[in-house]
């Protein structure tokens, strides 16, 4: 396995940091069923702090590095494809996987949602007449219709037009002048991105994801921009551990330090993004055998992740598993199941292509 670093015009460590995000959901998505927070969940066990820890960990950063990590993929996508064509390229690769993700992937998280919430005693297939007429949330915990995960790539199609649209726009005003207001647009994409991070649409900060979308199309894709910012890696780095630790421990024991909690939270999205970037660029700029294999199904995986996790919870607890063991299990088990449903996919889908 030989080791390159970027080539051309394509990032090594944005595919590495996606694939390494994407492949977090898994331990992730497994802690909420022991969320301290009373969050339902498609299967719920217990509270426990720390399981919890993880998602309150990562759940400050991990999706907006996700939709910024989009922006930076959609500077260089939109130069290669044009507006028309990377529109086009969002809703056949987007639009299709959320619709065949609604009709297949996501009634099986609704289905497991009403067997063990609500004593649903019918089989998966009747299940559809349920999961199509209870309408609620779009969550699916209830066990009616389900956008669940699928949600990141609804928003992705939303967030792409719009961005398009301001891009667009943009464009208007002349290259010097544009260069002359940089740090300003900057700061006031940062603020924007910092002001909406409570504004719940679907029940996320999509504001804010636009925000971030496009300080990563801006910004996060200008190799000047990355090499100041790995000079401020001490700084921010350091910060936003401890941000991170501290709003774990304050949600978890302590009780009536709102505001420091809320601080702390802040401080480590704001700081959680840029830090978590700035080792990706330090650490991660290579591509082998491995890496390339995880960023060419790091999308499929995202997909088809959730039901394999659930079902593997839900086989668990059958089987008599105590909670604690049904958490790592859970994750022995639906890691390489997933990996091995993308591994058929991508060679009946290179089989096929021969055939053709």
């Amino acid at each position: 396995m030989n080791k390159t670093t970027s080539r051309g015009h394509r990032l090594n460590y944005i595919d590495n940091l996606r694939w390494i995000c994407v492949f977090l959901l898994i331990p992730y998505h497994a802690a909420m069923s022991y969320n301290i927070w009373g969050e339902d969940f498609y299967i719920y066990f217990e509270p426990s702090k720390p399981i919890a820890a993880l998602v309150l960990f990562c759940s400050p950063w991990i999706m907006p590095l996700m939709f910024l990590l989009a922006g930076v993929s959609a500077s260089f996508s939109l130069k290669k494809r044009g507006y028309l064509g990377f529109i086009k390229e969002r809703f056949i690769k987007l639009g299709i996987a959320f619709i065949l993700g609604v009709l297949l992937i996501t009634p099986v998280l609704s289905y497991f949602a009403d067997v063990t919430h609500n004593g649903y005693s019918g089989n998966y297939f009747e299940h559809y007449k349920v999961f199509f007429t209870r309408i609620t949330d779009l969550s699916g915990n209830d066990g009616g219709f389900a956008v669940a995960h699928l949600w990141f790539i609804l928003v992705l199609i939303i967030i792409s037009i719009e961005a398009c649209v301001i891009i667009k726009i943009v464009e208007i005003i002349p290259v010097k002048k544009r260069e002359v207001l940089g740090l300003i647009c900057f700061i006031a994409l940062t603020l924007a991105a910092i002001a909406t991070f409570k504004i719940r649409l679907f029940g996320e900060p999509v504001y804010t994801y636009l925000f971030l979308f496009l300080l990563g199309y801006y910004f996060y894709s200008d190799k000047n921009f990355i090499e100041k910012l790995k000079e401020l890696k001490w700084f921010i780095v350091p910060i936003f551990l401890i941000s991170a630790i501290l709003y774990v421990y304050l949600v978890e024991y302590t009780e009536g330090f709102y505001r420091f909690t809320t601080v702390c939270n802040y401080l480590a999205f704001i700081l959680g993004v840029p830090a978590i970037f700035c080792l990706g660029s330090l650490w991660l700029d290579f591509r082998n055998d491995v890496t390339g294999f995880f960023s060419e199904i790091s999308y499929l995986y995202y997909i088809i992740h959730f039901p394999i996790l659930v079902f593997c919870q839900y086989i668990l607890e059958k089987i008599g598993m105590n909670h604690t063991g049904n958490f790592f299990v859970t994750i022995l088990l639906a890691v390489p199941i997933t990996l091995t449903f993308c591994l058929m996919y991508k060679r009946f889908k290179r089989f096929g292509c021969k055939n053709n």
